[in-house]
């Protein structure tokens, strides 16, 4: 399950600087036959408690709500044919799909794309998706219940460690590293949780971290968001023994599917890296 999650991850970091667009013709009501291809909507709409209204969605949806339904391929390939034969009224995409737009337009099919890499990101996308179903109560409710939670986690944490948030890296080696920035919403739920960003200072979302500047950060806890991997601590000792994290043996994997998706389960991803942080602390003493 978390490969599929991390993939979706990895296309979130691909299409991180694309914007939210919307395609007319609009919905003459409430959708009833939509193609979902982003896993975080998918697990919207479940939140939501819809289901019967999706007919298909991505190879990369995980959330069981959907497991019966078609796969129609993903954002930057999508079966237009397979998408198609579900004679969808509504076509829902994380990120942008240019040939799946244009087909939507020639095909008169209400095409809607989201940009979730934050909190505020994924509240204005219930919105959204509270009036394309008609469901705008049950979305003011899920934003209220979803931030009541999250205000919860917060001031959790008696320190402020400085975390790297880690969202790829080569194969078998602790090199070539894609981290988060003070853009990303993991970055945003570290600070929730009580953490500082390591990589604070870089306002991106995702970007390239080379060995000089990790040596210069020298976290004092690391997070790997990536598929389940045994030898993450041995690799990460080969590679930068002298850095904090290392030396005080807080490299830590989280292998959670949910934790890297920006969804309904934020506020869940917030907790555990609270719980994290509090790890860090008893280690500390």
């Amino acid at each position: 399950m978390f490969r599929f999650a991390a993939a979706a991850l990895l296309l979130l970091i691909a299409c991180s600087h694309q914007s939210e667009e919307s395609f007319v013709p609009k919905l003459e009501g409430p959708a009833t036959r939509a193609v979902v291809i982003g896993p975080s909507t998918a697990a919207t709409l479940a939140a939501f408690g819809i289901s019967k209204q999706v007919v298909g969605v991505s190879d990369y949806c995980s959330d069981p709500a959907f497991a019966h339904l078609p796969r129609v391929g993903g954002q930057h390939d999508p079966s237009l044919e397979r998408i198609a034969a579900l004679q969808p009224d509504l076509v829902l995409v994380q990120g942008a799909s240019p040939s799946l737009q244009e087909w939507c337009s020639k095909s008169q099919i209400t095409f809607q794309n989201f940009r979730t890499d934050s909190w505020a990101g994924w509240l204005r996308e219930v919105e959204v998706l509270g009036e394309l179903f008609g469901k705008k109560e049950q979305a003011t409710q899920l934003r209220k219940e979803a931030q009541s939670k999250l205000n919860r986690v917060s001031g959790t944490t008696k320190v402020s460690p400085t975390v790297l948030l880690v969202a790829g890296r080569r194969k078998g080696e602790a090199s070539g590293l894609v981290v988060a920035g003070t853009a990303s919403f993991l970055s945003e739920l570290l600070v929730v949780a009580g953490g500082k960003n390591a990589a604070g200072e870089n306002a991106r979302d995702y970007f390239d971290l080379n060995e000089e500047s990790l040596l210069r950060l020298a976290p004092e806890v690391v997070l790997e968001f990536l598929p389940p991997d045994n030898r993450t601590q041995e690799l990460w000792r080969k590679a930068y023994p002298n850095i904090p994290a290392v030396r005080n043996g807080r490299v830590w994997p989280v292998t959670e599917a949910w934790a890297v998706e920006p969804g309904p389960r934020m506020p869940d991803t917030a907790a555990l890296l609270a719980d994290l942080l509090d790890s860090a602390v008893i280690m500390a003493r």
